[in-house]
């Protein structure tokens, strides 16, 4: 499920530069808004994700570790 959500995030994402690209706006303030945007999502999304890379990686040890104590 949290699969989709971020599929449906990153395509929402795109579509909304592309609308951007495709205005009538400066072409240094769509780079502008462009980098803004990317830094702002990179923020947000990285640590999330590595986190759950972590959690994903302590569970797998902690099963790993509960199976060899029986």
């Amino acid at each position: 499920m949290k699969t989709y959500l971020v599929a449906a995030m990153v395509v929402l994402i795109l579509i909304a530069h592309v609308f951007l690209w495709r205005s009538d706006m400066a072409t240094g303030l769509k780079i502008t808004f462009t980098i803004i945007n990317f830094t702002g999502w990179a923020i947000i999304l990285a640590p999330i994700f590595l986190i759950d890379r972590w959690l994903d990686a302590v569970k797998r040890r902690n099963s790993c570790d509960h199976d060899n104590l029986t």
